[in-house]
């Protein structure tokens, strides 16, 4: 892609993201996971490190889900997406301590539904 094209495509990234909503957000975000997490199974399936896919998807989680948690409004809720978004942390840093794909799918496999949730939510607003 072309210098010209990929500053635009950059700003249509973000214009998409400033006129979206905190839901749409969260989709977004689950998209850029399921990216980096697919790039980094099929780096462990070829015998590479993907240290960077790890590294981006977790921080993610961490900044994008586990920190847009709100406690007070969602209490259980928020809970217990804060013990699935705290498990898949630790499954990616077991991953990509024993190189386990299957581990890297596992985190896609759990957060998959969440992910259809924030999009079937979003779709009805």
């Amino acid at each position: 892609m072309n210098k010209a094209a990929l500053k635009y495509a950059d700003g249509n990234n973000l214009t998409s993201v400033m006129a979206a909503d905190a839901r749409e957000l969260i989709v977004l975000i689950h998209e850029r996971i399921f990216d980096h997490l697919t790039t980094a199974k099929k780096a462990l399936e070829n015998d590479q490190m993907p240290a960077d896919s790890f590294v981006k998807a977790s921080d993610l989680i961490i900044k994008g889900l586990l920190g847009c948690l709100d406690y007070k409004k969602g209490k259980e809720i928020a809970e217990n997406l804060s013990v699935i978004y705290l498990w898949s942390i630790q499954e990616l840093i077991s991953a990509r301590a024993e190189r386990s794909a299957d581990k890297v799918q596992d985190v896609i496999n759990t957060l998959t539904p969440l992910y259809e949730a924030w999009v079937e939510i979003s779709d009805r607003v």
